[in-house]
């Protein structure tokens, strides 16, 4: 699986089996490895990327510019025991 560091976060880059529209695929990147930021999506022609293998033999570079084309569609999902217990003070 394709992977691109972006910052000091790294994305795990996925072919989804999506077809938002004909001719068209979504690549998905997600952050690993816990998933806390918001996954990210952009569109690409099918016939340039119709596999995996296509996402995975993408250099650094072109995976820089797919992640620079896409959008934050999700929110962060936590685990339990990773959100700190709040206090509600009384007035």
């Amino acid at each position: 699986m394709a992977q691109v560091k972006i910052d000091a976060d790294v994305w795990e880059v996925r072919l989804g089996q999506e077809r938002p529209r004909p001719g068209y695929r979504l690549v998905l990147f997600f952050s690993q490895p816990t998933g806390q930021r918001p996954y990210r999506v952009t569109e690409v022609p099918e016939d340039r990327y119709g596999s995996q293998d296509d996402i995975d033999q993408l250099s650094k570079k072109e995976l820089t510019e797919l992640f620079k084309q896409s959008t934050s569609l999700d929110i962060p999902v936590y685990r339990s025991d990773e959100v700190e217990d709040v206090v509600m003070k009384k007035k």
